[in-house]
């Protein structure tokens, strides 16, 4: 091979290389604007195109040198954080006492197989985003006590307090963005969120179309911001147990997730049954928001997200020894 192209190779690879260093880093990234519509492509773009970086790696493999090879581990451990991937926990040997599944029902057309499922799985509790009473004609109302307020919803099979509602009105939108719910269990009791965040779809729809408007990502991620700043300080003035479920519309790298909730346990993180692990897809790409979090002295026993035939959400169920 020419000197030329073996430089021009390895010139690639400490591209590639550094790329995908500053993408593990992207819950990091200074507040400049510039960086904050790059992140919202990182974070929310087909995860599969970080693969694009290993083709310097596949194309020019006849110059690979020994250091360039070593490159590719580090390179590895980066897309496993990129693509969201877990390595199944080993099976619990305790019992659960609380079943919780969180779902958000935007566009679910057949609540009749999510009831179905919610049966096979014993769930006790279940919270929904997008939700109103008549997409819950599919469930007994006779097993369950239910409560809906202003798109979100609860279905009960044990006692419930509404503790405070949180309406979108403060964003100048429609709607609760959370609910506080007292959950009254035989051993205890059990505080409760379900939260629906602001989603940053206009803003990356803009930048989709090459018009980044600036001022509608300005203002979403500052009421995202300003939401994740509500729940966590109401999660850490609480002296009891608290579980946080819903459809949080950020991944787990997202800078508002870690500045706010990485604190907190994160179930589908922890106790995950499976490897891939999305809850929202698109035609394009599966992505992970939507997320059940805790705090105190609970314990996730198994995480898994449930298949359905319809919706772009996937329900997230979590077994708790409470």
């Amino acid at each position: 091979m020419p000197a030329s192209a073996w430089r021009g190779w390895r010139s690639l690879r400490i591209l590639a290389f550094a790329f995908a260093l500053l993408l593990a880093l992207v819950s990091y990234w200074p507040n400049w604007r510039w960086l904050q519509w790059l992140s919202l492509l990182v974070l929310y773009s087909p995860s599969w195109l970080y693969f694009g970086l290993f083709l310097p790696w596949l194309l020019g493999w006849r110059s690979l040198t020994r250091w360039q090879y070593l490159m590719l581990l580090p390179m590895l451990l980066v897309a496993v954080k990129i693509l969201d991937v877990g390595w199944p926990a080993s099976p619990s040997a305790e019992d659960a006492n609380l079943v919780l599944l969180s779902a958000n029902l935007g566009n679910m057309a057949d609540t009749e197989q999510l009831a179905r499922l919610m049966s096979q799985h014993r769930v006790s509790v279940a919270i929904f985003q997008e939700a109103r009473l008549e997409k819950l004609v599919a469930f007994n109302t006779n097993d369950w006590q239910t409560h809906c307020d202003a798109g979100l919803c609860i279905v009960s099979k044990f006692p419930f307090d509404v503790e405070q509602t949180l309406s979108r009105s403060l964003f100048q939108g429609y709607g609760n963005f959370a609910v506080f719910y007292r959950l009254n269990l035989p051993e205890r009791n059990l505080l409760l969120a379900n939260v629906h965040f602001e989603t940053p779809r206009p803003a990356l729809e803009s930048l989709i179309k090459l018009s980044p408007d600036n001022i509608a990502m300005q203002v979403r991620q500052q009421d995202r911001e300003l939401q994740a700043t509500i729940i966590a300080d109401w999660v850490h003035s609480q002296a009891e147990a608290v579980v946080i479920g819903g459809d949080f519309n950020m991944p787990v790298l997202s800078p508002i997730y870690q500045q706010y909730f990485s604190s907190l346990g994160n179930a589908l993180s922890e106790r995950t049954a499976q490897i891939v692990r999305y809850t929202k897809y698109t035609r394009w790409h599966g992505i992970r928001i939507d997320h059940q979090l805790y705090r105190g002295d609970l314990v996730p026993l198994e995480a898994r997200v449930l298949q359905l035939s319809s919706g772009d959400h996937r329900p997230v169920l979590v077994k708790w020894r409470i």
